[in-house]
């Protein structure tokens, strides 16, 4: 786990320096130029959503261990089938999704949120959890899908 905050760490390293050496305009058409610069932002982030699926599950980890004092496999690979988080008596799925639209999610992004909703309210588990990363994605979240999911508890991960 600490290898993953260490790698987490350089990567951030990288984009301190590649953003405070850049100028990020088109000047003229000089398109190809900030073409190179943007490849060369996606070679600092590579796996960016890996790196963001980990850190919100080490703040589940947290939350878990404080609410329930149980601890997760934080090596476990992520995007593995299933829910993210199965333990004896909980079960929770990680989203990290940033709404497509201003008040609503894209067609793929709810048909995923409905799913993992689905699966965790069908669960026998006696505890259910829907983390979320993002304040728009909890607020429509609740607004959306809370009445119909009512065995779930939607958690924003950054504000527990």
């Amino acid at each position: 786990m600490t290898h993953r905050l260490d790698e987490v760490n350089k990567k951030m390293a990288r984009l301190k320096t590649f953003f405070s050496s850049q100028d990020l305009q088109i000047r003229g058409n000089d398109v190809r130029t900030v073409l190179k610069t943007f490849l060369e932002l996606k070679r600092c982030f590579k796996n960016i959503n890996n790196d963001i699926h980990f850190l919100a599950y080490y703040l589940a980890n947290t939350f878990l261990k404080n609410r329930h004092s149980v601890t997760i496999d934080l090596t476990k690979a992520t995007g593995s089938a299933g829910p993210d988080i199965e333990l004896e008596e909980i079960v929770a799925e990680i989203k990290t999704t940033i709404p497509l639209l201003e008040n609503d999610f894209g067609a793929k992004q709810k048909e995923e949120i409905r799913k993992d909703l689905e699966r965790l309210e069908n669960s026998t588990e006696k505890y259910k959890y829907f983390f979320v990363t993002d304040d728009e994605t909890e607020r429509i979240a609740r607004q959306k899908y809370g009445e119909y999911y009512p065995s779930v508890r939607i958690v924003n991960l950054l504000r527990e």
